[in-house]
This record gives C-alpha cells, structure tokens and sequence, in this order.
C-alpha cells in the first residue's frame, strides 16, 4: 500500500483529527459561563499570572482526596466558577484550583472587551475585599489557621 493511499483512508483521517486537539493549560468554561478562567488573562496579565502558577492557590485542587473531590463541600474553595457550575461538575470542575477570577470577579466580559480593544477596568474587581479570601480561609475549614488579610494580600501577587 503506498503513502498516498494510507493518508487519504478515514481512519487516518480520524485519527489524525483526534490526536491534533488543542491542549490548553488551564481549561476554559463553558461558553455560557461567566467565567473563562486563567488562560486568559495570561496574554495581558503575563507576571500576575506567572507569579499565580505559582502558588497554593493555583494547586489547590491537588490538596483534595477523591472523597473530598465527590462530596461537594470542599470543592467551592479548591475549584472556580459559580455555585451551580462547581456543584455540577463536582470532581471534575472545568477551572480547577483558586484561579484568578475566585477573587477578582468572572472575567468573559473583561476578556471579551479586551480581545476588541477596548478592556474596561470595571469588569473586574482590581484589588478584592477581604471577604473574597475569608470566604475560604476561616473557621469552618478544616485545615484553618489565622488568616490577617492586611499581612497576606500583598503576597498573593508577588511578583519575581
């Protein structure tokens, strides 16, 4: 069987189909989501983000059991998207690990105007209140220790 022939077969076709898909870094939502997750603010973000991939926050996921994945109480802390979307993909969570919109606020419109030209610093929530850490970090985490927002914010984004 000669090379022409084996390219043009279906199966060949398929395969070569399959096997080019696009891996992403970090997944992106659903397009109805609010959210778009990591990857994308990486093109404009490049240090933030590069400081983030970093940390604790970015790996959060891993911290879990298979059992703390499966009961759904964990996940809201270690995965990003809205309530509904966390608690519907449960172990599996298409943005998984504290990504930056866990803190920062849904990013689709961010990215969105910022892909046309014209990103509006409004969409997104510049510097979080201390309530978006504390919605994680306190007491009815198991693993809690004292969290002082004022100390540890600016670490968040440290910069090499």
């Amino acid at each position: 069987m000669n090379r022409t022939r084996v390219l043009a077969t279906p199966a060949f076709i398929i395969l070569a189909l399959a096997t080019t898909a696009v891996v992403q870094e970090t997944p992106t939502s659903p397009p109805e989501s609010a959210y778009v997750g990591a990857a994308a603010c990486k093109d404009c973000h490049p240090k933030y983000y590069d400081a983030w991939s970093e940390t604790k926050h970015a790996r959060s996921i891993t911290h879990l059991s298979a059992e703390d994945r499966e009961g759904g109480q964990c996940m809201p802390c270690h995965a990003t998207g809205t309530p509904q979307q966390i608690a519907a993909e449960s172990a599996n969570p298409t943005l998984p690990g504290i990504q930056c919109e866990a803190c920062h606020g849904p990013g689709r419109a961010h990215s969105e105007a910022a892909t046309a030209g014209a990103p509006k610093p409004g969409d997104i929530v510049k510097t979080p209140p201390e309530k978006a850490c504390t919605r994680c970090h306190n007491q009815n985490s198991p693993h809690f220790r004292p969290f002082f927002y004022v100390a540890l914010s600016p670490l968040v984004h440290k910069v090499k």
